[in-house]
């Protein structure tokens, strides 16, 4: 069954996640973020959609992202609801220990750009294996811009088990690039 595949490949991508060093991390989290900064797309989006990374995520938001309107996720229920941030102080912890947008900034509508979208794996075709709760795959289901999975080297995989309420991304961010997704309308774009 698809449930129970998914449900291995997460525990061993836990134990994968949690044995690279905080140096190897950092490093790896480095080079994705040079990658983005030079990207056509993350140039020319007015606004992102953007994550706080937990442990043992990439973290994309060191240094700021200067000169974009930034919408971070807070969870309400089973859904993630957008915020506009201006300032990294702006974001408290919440659900999950995770930084989330202050409860006293308005919500926005999930419109912008692009979206970058944490995971525990992604593979070439754009299917991503989130953690289990559904909240991006409810959050993707209203977005219209450009889908982007962000990962370590060791989450890129041959192929992620994937089921029907399972949104794909466009591209993957990972130290070594940006990856077109084969299989479904892909944005044009030039890959640096």
């Amino acid at each position: 069954m698809i449930a129970d595949e998914k449900q291995r490949l997460r525990t061993q991508m836990r134990d994968i996640l949690r044995d690279l060093s905080p140096a190897l991390r950092a490093l790896q989290s480095e080079k994705i973020r040079a990658h983005l900064d030079a990207w056509t797309h993350w140039q020319e989006a007015a606004a992102a959609c953007v994550f706080s990374p937990m442990a043992t995520e990439p973290d994309i938001l060191t240094p700021w992202p200067e000169q974009k309107k930034l919408l971070f996720p807070r969870v309400d229920g089973e859904l993630l609801r957008l915020h506009h941030v201006e300032v990294s102080a702006h974001l408290k912890p919440g659900t999950f220990s995770l930084l989330e947008p202050a409860i006293h900034l308005p919500e926005v509508e999930a419109t912008a750009d692009v979206i970058l979208v944490p995971g525990m794996a992604f593979d070439r075709f754009g299917r991503r294996l989130g953690r289990g709760g559904g909240y991006y795959d409810r959050l993707l289901s209203q977005f219209e811009g450009v889908r982007v999975g962000v990962c370590f080297e060791e989450q890129m995989l041959s192929e992620v088990p994937s089921e029907a309420h399972d949104l794909d991304v466009h591209f993957v961010i990972t130290p070594a690039g940006i990856f077109p997704c084969g299989g479904q309308n892909t944005p044009s774009d030039s890959v640096e």
